[in-house]
């Protein structure tokens, strides 16, 4: 029965993955470079692919479940073997082709490639990030130096999310409150999606602060070194404004007094609106 979900969610994610794509407004949204092509030759998680030749790729702009640190059980941690079945469905021992955005590392720490993946099968080209995210077996994330299709990755997620599919089922991976300190620091040291009214915005030569209650030494906080507010000029997050509205953060928690997202780049932070529930983007 799980296998025939799986299956079944892998056939419609791949479609809206390619319809998707198809759309001019999503080339204009992501933007990025064929550079290499390659067969799967094993799916080792929900978000690292080996090739063929040896390498090993790893899916940016998307964070699978991983298990965590209480996780004692002899078997893998169920959504993590859930969102590596749905990978490997996806993929088979296809060929893939991988995308880079210009001016991005194309390779980590681990000499892994770090890319937008692209199946091809015949005439198909299924964008890989899209269908984990489509299907509910990732979530969207992104970093300062690995951005490109990050808003167009959030916008697929929030449709997902509001219809409850794969990990957004269960309160497991739920959208938390900014209000719910205790809440939030238990959970140091994970991703987590965090909304709330922006109660001030404080900045010093150092940092920038949004600060969700009046208590900044215990309640939640988003923090912008200074280092990283260049970053904020010209996007659509100006910091500065944010006073009095709603917004939605994701990162790692943190411990500095209460808890804390620090952001490095606009696109951790979505403002949102009273049509923030948003439907899956038109592919008219």
């Amino acid at each position: 029965m799980v296998g025939h979900k799986i299956r079944r969610a892998v056939r419609a994610g791949a479609l809206l993955s390619l319809i998707l794509f198809s759309t001019p407004s999503a080339h204009a949204a992501c933007e990025t470079i064929a550079s290499y092509k390659a067969a799967v030759a094993e799916v080792i998680d929900g978000q690292t692919l080996r090739l063929d030749d040896g390498s090993e790729v790893r899916l940016t702009g998307v964070l699978s479940p991983q298990a965590p640190q209480w996780w004692k059980g002899d078997k893998p941690w169920p959504p993590a073997s859930s969102a590596r079945k749905a990978l490997r469905a996806l993929v088979g021992s296809d060929i893939v082709e991988l995308r880079f955005a210009e001016g991005e590392e194309r390779r980590d720490r681990h000499d892994r490639f770090l890319a937008q993946v692209f199946v091809l099968r015949g005439d198909e080209r299924i964008w890989v990030q899209n269908h984990m995210i489509s299907t509910g077996f990732a979530r969207a994330i992104s970093f300062h130096g690995h951005r490109a299709c990050a808003r167009q990755l959030q916008e697929r997620e929030r449709g997902t999310r509001d219809a409850g599919i794969g990990l957004w089922r269960t309160g497991r991976f739920a959208v938390l409150q900014a209000g719910s300190t205790d809440a939030l620091l238990k959970r140091r040291g994970s991703f987590q999606l965090v909304e709330g009214v922006v109660r001030s915005v404080g900045k010093a030569s150092k940092w920038t602060f949004l600060n969700f209650a009046d208590d900044w030494r215990h309640d939640f906080t988003v923090a912008v070194a200074a280092k990283d507010r260049r970053r904020f000029q010209g996007s659509d997050i100006v910091l500065e404004s944010l006073k009095g509205k709603t917004i939605r953060v994701r990162g790692w928690i943190e411990r500095w007094n209460g808890p804390v997202i620090k952001a490095t780049h606009p696109e951790q932070i979505e403002v949102l609106t009273e049509e923030t529930s948003a439907q899956l983007p038109s592919t008219q």
